[in-house]
């Protein structure tokens, strides 16, 4: 019996020494950084940003908007149709912003 509760006594005091380390380790590496992480800065924009700044090339009413192709890279497409009577697509590049192609019709 004092057997077990000196084995339990140490179990649990290996069990305190390795939570404390890996609670001073998640603390520690949870301090603010300078930067945000890397998914935050590689996400990319979204449809919605894609079709307000194909508005603002290009004013009128936005049709659809959808993910597609175009010079081999992933894009957003969006039609418009504009105010200047031309309909619009307008292709980004959905990991960059990056305007890819824009075709009036």
């Amino acid at each position: 019996m004092i057997v077990r509760k000196s084995l339990l006594a140490a179990v649990l005091t290996l069990a305190t020494t390795f939570a404390t380390a890996a609670l001073a380790s998640d603390t520690k590496d949870a301090a603010p950084s300078a930067s945000p992480p890397a998914a935050a800065t590689t996400a990319g924009i979204t449809k919605e940003h894609a079709v307000e700044m194909a508005l603002k090339a290009h004013p009128g009413e936005m049709i659809k908007a959808y993910k597609d192709g175009k010079n081999g890279k992933e894009t957003w497409e969006v039609k418009i149709k504009g105010d200047d009577g031309k309909k619009w697509e307008v292709y980004y590049d959905i990991k960059t912003g990056e305007l890819v192609a824009e075709e009036a019709r």
